[in-house]
């Protein structure tokens, strides 16, 4: 059985916690990386959602400054089968990974460098899916866990929300 050590420290210290009950259903997601277990009472656990962190315009983009400043801090929550960006969701979603040459796969995709994109990596996971979202159809995953979509012409940067 595991233990969460910072809920143990804060029951034996008196320190006040929300009822069990509000603390699964606040974070309780659906796709556990992480959880433990409270003295037989469930689990909570929690798992990374990502953030529009910073972006790119390219030059010809369709979007400029103004569209893609919208879509900064936006949220993104990604499990086993679906896909919830900016208040739409992709369900039964299939995703086929793949490592490929940085250079040569934003070349022939994109048209840009990984210098332009400031990817130092010479290979990154490509993912491929079956979602119909902008820019989910293909993103890619860096090593940092740091997610990167295109849109119109923008790269948009996602940075995990949760480290661990």
């Amino acid at each position: 059985m595991q233990l969460c050590f910072p809920i143990l420290v804060a029951a034996f210290l008196g320190t006040w916690m929300p009822p069990l009950s509000l603390m699964e259903q606040s974070l309780k997601p659906k796709n556990d990386v992480r959880s433990c277990r409270l003295a037989g009472k469930g689990s909570v656990s929690m798992r990374p959602l990502w953030m529009i962190s910073e972006y790119k315009v390219r030059e010809g983009a369709t979007w400029g400054e103004e569209e893609a400043r919208k879509l900064l801090f936006k949220p993104l929550d990604i499990d086993a089968t679906k896909i919830t960006f900016d208040g739409q969701t992709c369900h039964d979603v299939i995703f086929e990974k793949g490592t490929v040459n940085a250079k040569e796969h934003l070349a022939n995709v994109y048209s840009t460098t990984p210098q332009a994109l400031d990817i130092r990596e010479e290979l990154i996971e490509v993912v491929k899916t079956n979602c119909s979202l902008p820019g989910f159809a293909e993103y890619i995953r860096l090593k940092d866990r740091r997610l990167i979509i295109h849109i119109n012409g923008v790269f948009f940067y996602f940075r995990p929300s949760v480290n661990y």
